[in-house]
């Protein structure tokens, strides 16, 4: 499966840095038709991003000779944090990504019907696999090139927000299509070697992502009793003393936690649950936001789910000021260089 047209953003007629933007009435017009169609099968998908396309015809005439089957969407098996799109321009590859995104993922699905044989799967699987990474580390030397080490905010160009969408959107599906036949392949990539070996950057950069279940991999405890809730956990995988020296060490030098409302041993807990569910302990900081974001970024391979999304579905955690933490607080609040980094990044050094 090809990606041409999210090829095109960084190599073709949707490079946003050439871009012609002096009429964002066209954009904004664009936007309007994408809202109202509200996509639910690949037929709906499809005519929306030609509408979307509409001003280049080559590539709409692609679109339009595309073979499809008309069945629902399958949504993307991984997901992320995303920057929010803040005008016509940003919302216009906003819907051109995660469109194409989808559409590339769904066509898989359903070229897949007819790979009888396991050497048909794990070829075109990895045709797929190796276009979108290939693509993957363009963009991310383009993000460099252009100077765009942050995560975008409102602040940033569209040009930064589209080509850091495009990255994150492209790693998603990847890993979607990798953990769709999973079973298949005879070797998978693990996000973290994705990072460091396909992409050559440092683990500091990695933005991790949730995983959602396959259909039929919904547990059997659940078609049993259907009151029974998927239990919240960080998933730890480490050395839990470790762990706590790491915390207590953190409390001391940079005022991880606000002495009195809450103690190291109530993160650690929190840290290591297995059921947060059914935990009512409340985590105050005592660090900066940016700090304390650092430090989740700097652990997480210590655990097997210490997503944003995670911690904000605990509903455990809250600023110094008494505002509780979302993965909206933390997204923004990423930086490469927070106060006290040494220090913070001499006591992680056990966890290693």
């Amino acid at each position: 499966m090809e990606v041409k047209i999210l090829d095109s953003i960084i190599h073709g007629f949707l490079k946003p840095w050439k871009l012609d933007t002096t009429d964002i009435r066209r954009f904004t017009e664009l936007v309007k038709d994408a809202k109202a169609a509200s996509p639910n099968t690949n037929a709906e998908l499809l005519s929306q991003l030609i509408a979307l396309l509409a001003d280049y015809p080559t590539v709409k005439k692609t679109l339009s000779d595309e073979v499809i089957i008309n069945t629902p969407l399958q949504p993307l098996l991984c997901k992320t944090d995303l920057p929010k799109y803040k005008d016509a321009v940003t919302h216009f590859y906003y819907f051109i990504i995660t469109g194409e995104t989808l559409r590339v993922f769904n066509s898989v699905l359903q070229q897949a019907a007819n790979w009888t044989e396991l050497v048909d799967i794990r070829y075109q699987v990895g045709k797929t696999l190796t276009n979108v990474r290939v693509l993957t580390k363009q963009v991310s030397l383009e993000l460099n090139e252009q100077g765009f080490t942050a995560v975008p905010d409102a602040q940033s160009s569209f040009v930064h927000f589209a080509l850091y969408y495009l990255k994150q959107s492209l790693i998603q599906l990847y890993f979607s299509v990798q953990e769709q036949f999973k079973t298949n392949l005879p070797q998978v990539t693990t996000l973290e070697d994705f990072y460091l070996l396909d992409l050559e950057e440092p683990i500091s950069n990695i933005v991790y992502l949730e995983f959602i279940a396959l259909p039929n991999e919904s547990s059997l405890e659940q078609n049993a009793n259907n009151t029974i809730k998927d239990k919240i956990s960080f998933g730890f995988t480490g050395d839990k003393e470790r762990l706590k020296a790491a915390i207590i060490q953190l409390c001391q030098k940079i005022d991880l936690l606000i002495d009195g409302k809450t103690s190291s041993d109530d993160l650690f807990a929190v840290l290591t649950s297995r059921d947060l569910e059914a935990s009512t302990t409340k985590i105050y900081l005592g660090c900066e936001t940016t700090q304390f974001r650092y430090i989740i970024d700097k652990i997480a391979l210590q655990f097997t789910n210490l997503t944003l999304k995670a911690i904000e579905k605990t509903k455990c955690f809250y600023s110094k000021k008494g505002t509780l933490i979302t993965a909206q607080n933390l997204s923004a609040g990423k930086v490469d260089n927070p106060k006290e980094k040494g220090t913070i990044d001499n006591i992680l050094k056990q966890l290693q």
